[in-house]
């Protein structure tokens, strides 16, 4: 395995493949972004001191603690994403959308009998449902004209003077058997040229990639909750996160040489498929000192995700100027390993101004350092990278919501910080959102949209060996959510 320096883990962050784990499928699985209700939405997440909705079993388990009545919750989303592109003065823009559900789940609640001074706890509650707590669909078009280098230059110097055999089968290899790497006959150890050396070196080349990525965390949430008073408010969620995650990408060079080129183009494809299920803890608790007033605190353990399963493969196509093609195919790498994701501390406040409505604001402290590939044993030097790279993250929300009559207005703003320790690449996510409402005493309906925005580098190749130009990303999501509810006891 290459070990990939800290470009090259801010190049192939979000979008590039990895040949097998690396402190990139740490990080992925690690940032998440609660989608939730569509309450918790218009609200930018800004909830940990209001509770009595589905999304806190997910975030301050407290907020259970606050639910007078039985609740059934369905939340279905819309995911748009998009992404726009600029490499090499050339921008290119593309989307990708899908629906699915933000969260499905019931809480049911059962009053003490006993009488308040014989008995602090008003009532306890249980609950049991799905939060969706990352979406991944996502499609990146690039594109530009490079005239310095070309990604077989890295293939020469991952090659160095291996025998062809021994060439690695999910690149370099591929790059043999197509012939855009070949050896010089007659050298004492194996010496490698690629296609461009034929026609007397690299002259310019249109450079493309695509990828495409899916899948999503839902997390299955089993939390109880007391209400002690109407003062303390106590909750405990065992979360069980189901991932899947595919990604796809096509890359391609279209040699720009004239007159007496050889080479015309190549594509390089590859493909990761990875599933597996994890499991962590989350506790909470909120206080109401007064009526005006309500803090909060959540502690969330690490996810052990255990035996998440890797499979990919790559393949090849190269093309000439004589009419000839040349395929050829990795076999399919199958990895089984074990992620660690960091803790999080959330701490929360709001004003409550009578029936009138609410303002609320959240901290949330998360170090990325604590994120691990085991065994550690064999992946120590991942752990390292991470260790080094990452950093610790500050995460601030905002919300306010305001009542007229049974219609609600709600609206947010929240600044995810970067997780890298350096300042080599940005990583910061910010995110605007706005809300609905309407509610009766059976049943209520709540719609919510959030735009988040951010831009990351991105290199088409290894940067630590060839020094290319970054690619400009600006990535933009909008999240619109339904949420249907019906209360019932």
């Amino acid at each position: 395995m290459k070990k990939i320096g800290l470009i090259t883990l801010l190049v192939y962050l979000f979008a590039n493949l990895a040949y097998a784990q690396n402190e990139e499928d740490a990080l992925r699985y690690s940032n998440v972004h609660l989608l939730g209700t569509a309450r918790y939405m218009g609200l930018s997440g800004a909830y940990g001191a209001i509770g009595a909705d589905f999304s806190t079993l997910s975030s301050n388990p407290a907020g259970i603690g606050l639910y007078r009545r039985s609740e059934f919750s369905i939340t279905p989303l819309l995911h748009i994403a998009k992404t726009t592109s600029t490499y090499n003065n050339e921008r290119h823009d593309d989307n990708k959308s899908n629906f699915g559900l933000g969260n499905l789940g019931f809480v049911l609640t059962f009053e003490t009998k006993k009488k308040l001074d014989q008995n602090p706890i008003r009532n306890f509650q249980f609950g049991v449902g799905i939060n969706r707590i990352k979406d991944f669909s996502n499609r990146i078009n690039i594109k530009g004209i490079n005239k310095v280098n070309s990604l077989l230059d890295t293939y020469l110097i991952y090659a160095g003077n291996m025998n062809p055999e021994n060439l690695d089968v999910f690149d370099t290899r591929l790059a043999f058997d197509t012939y855009l790497l070949d050896t010089i006959i007659g050298a004492s150890v194996p010496t490698y040229v690629n296609a461009y050396s034929y026609i007397g070196g690299f002259n310019g080349a249109i450079q493309r990639k695509t990828i495409e990525t899916s899948g999503s965390i839902y997390e299955w949430a089993l939390s109880g909750g007391m209400n002690f008073n109407d003062v303390l408010y106590f909750g405990l969620t065992l979360g069980f996160p189901r991932l899947k995650y595919y990604q796809e990408s096509v890359y391609s060079e279209f040699n720009l040489t004239e007159p007496n080129k050889d080479l015309d183009q190549f594509n390089y494809a590859e493909e990761l498929k990875t599933t597996g299920t994890g499991f962590n803890v989350k506790t909470g608790v909120i206080v109401r000192p007064a009526d005006w007033l309500r803090v909060g605190l959540a502690y969330h353990s690490p996810t052990w995700y255990n035996d998440l399963h890797d499979n990919w493969k790559t393949s090849m196509k190269a093309m000439y100027t004589n009419g000839d093609i040349f395929t050829s195919k990795s076999p399919t790498g199958e990895f089984f390993y074990d992620i660690e994701t960091p803790w999080k501390i959330i701490a929360s406040a709001a004003i409550i101004v009578s029936n009138k409505g609410f303002i609320s604001a959240d901290y949330e402290f998360t170090d990325y350092r604590n994120s691990s590939v085991k065994p550690n044993f064999t992946y120590s030097d991942i752990n390292e990278i991470i260790k080094n790279n990452f950093g610790p993250t500050n995460t601030l929300r905002l919300g306010t919501e305001w009542n007229a009559g049974p219609y609600q207005i709600r609206g947010g703003y929240a600044n995810y910080g970067s997780p890298f320790h350096l300042d080599v690449n940005d990583g910061m996510i910010q995110s605007v959102s706005a809300g609905l409402g309407y509610r009766t005493k059976t049943y209520y309906i709540d719609l919510g949209v959030a735009y988040s925005f951010g831009n990351m580098d991105y290199y088409l190749y290894n940067a630590d060996y060839i020094r290319t130009n970054p690619v400009d990303n600006r990535y933009e999501t909008i999240n619109f959510g339904f949420t249907y509810g019906y209360r019932f006891n």
